[in-house]
């Protein structure tokens, strides 16, 4: 009784301490330019037009700011042992960035574009 408690104690220690260091091994293997293609989906545009300012990790993702033509975002994705990613999230325009895209015009804009700030 007494070993079989042991036991599930070093396999859940053991199962935590593997799951712990997700974020951080999948940080450590992802490259700027694959968060710049994560990043690129994520926005709707093309790697070559993003610029990644800086990154962290927690347990199970990765966090990162990008920079676009259209303002500075923060993006993030989950991560299992940086083999298996989830889709990344992109949100922003952040820190008062404002829309430099001059094809933004009062034709493309409604009401959930003039509330995100992409309108003039």
């Amino acid at each position: 009784m007494l070993d079989t408690k042991i036991m599930q104690m070093v396999l859940t220690g053991s199962l935590v301490s593997l799951l712990a260091g997700c974020g951080s091994i999948a940080s450590s293997m992802a490259k700027d330019s694959d968060l710049q293609e994560k990043a690129g989906v994520a926005l709707n545009t093309s790697p070559d037009r993003i610029k990644i300012l800086d990154r962290s990790t927690s347990l199970d993702s990765v966090k990162f700011r990008v920079q676009s033509s259209k303002g500075i975002y923060n993006c993030y994705y989950t991560s299992v042992y940086g083999a298996l990613d989830s889709d990344t999230l992109c949100s922003g325009p952040v820190d008062g960035a404002t829309a430099e895209d001059s094809k933004t015009t009062s034709t493309n804009c409604n009401a959930l574009t003039k509330a995100a700030g992409r309108c003039k």
